[in-house]
């Protein structure tokens, strides 16, 4: 299947919980397994991976014959490497430490065509079935899902006004990266970073906004469930592997 309609703005507006799993493996393989469990999306890390943008399309061609989102998260929000990923059909897309209103409006504008954005313009990708869907070009922007990632104490005093951008459906947070800059390195789930993006999530959802997170742990993820978070991510394949390996290498009993 060529490029499936997105789904997940209408999950979205739904205000359904929608969990997702982290992928930083870059293996179609891992994802097409993984599509055997009931996650509603996947995100392909570009961030901090070795993924090209041949392992993304490789990735989306095996959600697309599935029933969960692919959601990217590109390396920067450079305007030509987000023109790239919309033509190879990427429709939701994860922009990394946001940290300026006017960064976020150049991101939107990236992913629109003129009048209302700078998008180049080309029929001949993926996106558009290369060449075979005719309305491409007029229909593409309602189906692109931008969520923005804020990962700072100075990103978090935007959420007023980035609320406030109706082309923006997400705003996600990342207590990673906050934790560093709350200088609590390491400690995703310091109970001052867990204060911090409570009262960010009730934040963003009063503005009806959708808030999303990557929880450190479950417990964390339920305490960012109960605050009102609806695309909450889980986990990742990678610390699955891991978790899994080493829980059957601690089990196995030796034989003396």
């Amino acid at each position: 299947m060529v490029c499936k309609r997105n789904e997940l703005p209408q999950l979205l507006a739904n205000d359904k919980l929608a969990l997702g799993l982290w992928c930083s493996l870059v293996s179609a393989n891992a994802v097409e397994t993984l599509t055997t469990v009931s996650y509603e999306w996947f995100l392909l890390d570009m961030e901090h991976t070795t993924a090209s943008l041949n392992d993304i399309v490789d990735q989306l061609r095996v959600l697309d014959a599935s029933s969960s989102a692919g959601v990217v998260r590109p390396p920067c929000s450079d305007m030509v490497f987000i023109k790239r990923l919309l033509d190879a059909g990427v429709k939701n897309l994860l922009f990394p430490n946001i940290q300026s209103v006017q960064e976020a409006t150049q991101i939107i504008k990236a992913t629109r065509y003129a009048p209302h954005g700078i998008r180049g313009v080309s029929v001949a990708g993926r996106a558009a079935e290369y060449g075979a869907q005719a309305d491409y070009l007029k229909n593409a922007s309602k189906e692109i899902v931008i969520g923005i990632q804020l990962e700072t104490k100075k990103a978090l005093n935007l959420i007023p006004e980035l609320a406030s951008l109706p082309e923006i459906s997400i705003l996600f947070f990342g207590p990673g990266d906050l934790s560093a800059d709350m200088e609590l390195l390491g400690q995703p789930d310091h109970p001052e970073v867990r204060k911090a993006v409570i009262s960010s999530i009730k934040e963003t959802v009063s503005h009806n906004k959708t808030a999303g997170v990557l929880a450190p742990n479950l417990d964390a993820a339920n305490a960012y469930i109960a605050a009102g978070a609806r695309f909450v991510a889980i986990g990742s394949d990678l610390l699955c592997l891991r978790a899994h390996a080493n829980h059957l290498l601690e089990q196995i009993k030796p034989i003396k």
